[in-house]
C-alpha cells in the first residue's frame, strides 16, 4: 500500500513523516517509561523502519540514481550499526529516559535533514495516479501482497526475488547467535558488541569494494564470488570456533554485500517490465519480511533441536553453509 502511494506523492513527504512518527513514539517513552508504552514505541518503529525502507528502496530505484547508489546506502546502514553499537556499550547503564530521549532526538534531526536537504527523485511524469477506488483492493491483498513479485511480474522478477530471499535468510540467525555466544562460546555481553561493531566494520569495507566490483565482475559474477565467501565464515565456526567465525567472517568478507548485485539486477528488471519501483519496493519488503517470521523459527529449531537429536550445536552454521552453495548454483543458472 505504501508503495502504491508513493508512487503517486513522491518519496520525500512520506521520508519525513516516517521519520517524525518514530521520533514522537520514542519521545512518548522517554516522558513517561512503562512497559505499555516500551511495546507499543516498539510496534510503531518496526513499521517507520520497514516503511522507511520502502521509500529508501523506491528512491534508490527512481530514474536518478537506479541502483547506483546501493553500494553506498548498504555501506551506510552498516555504519548506523557501528555507531549504535559504539553508542551502545556507553549508555546501557543510564536509563530507558535517557536512551529513549537520545533517540527521540535522533530521529528528529533527521526529518528535519531529510525535509531540508533532500530532493524529491520521483519526476512528476514518472508519477501513477492512486485510484482510491484501488484501496479497498489493496487492503484485501496485502497479507498476500509478498506473493505478487513471485507469480505477478514473471520469471525474471521471481528468480531474483528468490535469490534474494535465500541471501537475506542468515539475518535471521542474529538472535540465535546471541545465544550460540553465550552458552557455546561463554562470550560476554560486551564482548558480543565489540563483534557486532567490528562486523559493522567489515560490512562497510564489503560495501564500498562490493558497490566497485560489480561493475568490473558483472552481477553474476560478482553473486557467485560473494556466495562462496559465505562459506567461510560457518565453516571457521564449525571447525574452530569463534576464533575461525571471526577469521572467516574477515576473509569472506565479500559475504556481507552479496545482495548487491541480485539488488541491482532486480531494479533493473523491475525498470524493463514496466513495474511501478515504488510498488515494486513494497513487495519486495513483504516478500523479504517472510525471512523475519519463518528464520528465527527454522534457527532456534536447527540451533536446540539439533543439539538434542545430534549433539552437535553447529546445525545453523552447516544449514549457513549448504545455502551459500545453493546461491552460488543459482546464479551461476539464472544470472546473466
Amino acid at each position: 500500500m505504501l508503495g502504491a502511494a508513493i508512487d503517486s506523492s513522491g518519496r520525500k513527504s512520506a521520508a519525513v513523516c516516517i521519520l517524525a512518527a518514530a521520533a514522537a513514539a520514542n519521545g512518548a517513552v522517554s516522558l513517561g517509561p512503562s512497559v505499555v508504552a516500551i511495546c507499543a514505541a516498539q510496534c510503531v518503529q518496526r513499521l517507520c523502519i520497514t516503511f522507511f525502507f520502502v521509500v529508501g528502496q523506491a528512491i534508490v530505484a527512481d530514474p536518478e540514481l537506479m541502483g547506483s547508489a546501493l553500494g553506498v546506502q548498504f555501506a551506510l546502514i552498516t555504519a548506523g550499526i557501528f555507531a549504535g553499537s559504539v553508542a551502545a556499550r556507553g549508555l546501557a547503564e543510564v536509563g530507558l529516559s535517557v536512551n529513549y530521549g537520545i533517540s527521540a532526538a535522533l530521529l528528529g534531526a533527521s526529518a528535519l535533514f531529510v525535509a531540508a536537504a533532500l530532493r524529491e527523485t520521483l519526476p512528476p511524469d514518472n508519477r501513477v495516479p492512486f485510484e482510491a477506488g484501488r484501496l479497498p483492493g489493496l487492503l484485501l491483498r496485502s497479507p498476500l501482497a509478498c506473493t505478487r513479485i513471485l507469480f505477478g511480474r514473471g520469471r525474471e522478477i521471481r528468480m531474483l526475488a528468490l535469490l534474494l530471499m535465500l541471501q537475506t535468510l542468515p539475518a535471521s540467525f542474529g538472535g540465535i547467535l546471541q545465544i550460540f555466544a553465550r552458552t557455546e562460546w561463554d562470550l560476554s555481553a560486551k564482548d558480543f558488541i565489540s563483534f557486532v561493531m567490528a562486523s559493522s566494520v567489515v560490512g562497510i569495507a564489503a560495501n564500498m569494494a562490493g558497490s566497485r566490483l560489480v561493475r568490473v565482475l558483472g552481477i553474476r559474477n560478482y553473486t557467485a564470488a560473494a556466495a562462496l565467501s559465505c562459506v567461510l565464515a560457518p565453516a571457521g565456526a564449525v571447525l574452530f570456533a569463534f576464533r575461525g567465525y571471526l577469521a572467516g567472517s574477515a576473509a569472506g568478507f565479500l559475504g556481507s554485500a552479496q545482495q548487491l548485485g541480485v539488488s541491482a539486477a532486480l531494479i533493473a528488471a523491475g525498470g524493463r517490465s514496466g513495474v511501478p519501483q515504488g510498488e515494486l519496493a513494497g513487495e519486495r519488503s513483504s516478500f523479504l519480511a517472510l525471512c523475519g517470521v519463518v528464520g528465527p523459527v527454522w534457527y532456534s529449531l536447527l540451533y536446540v533441536q539439533g543439539k538434542e537429536m545430534t549433539g552437535s550445536a553447529h546445525l545453523p552454521f552447516v544449514f549457513n553453509g549448504l545455502l551459500a552453495v545453493g546461491v552460488f548454483a543459482m546464479s551461476r543458472i539464472y544470472l546473466s
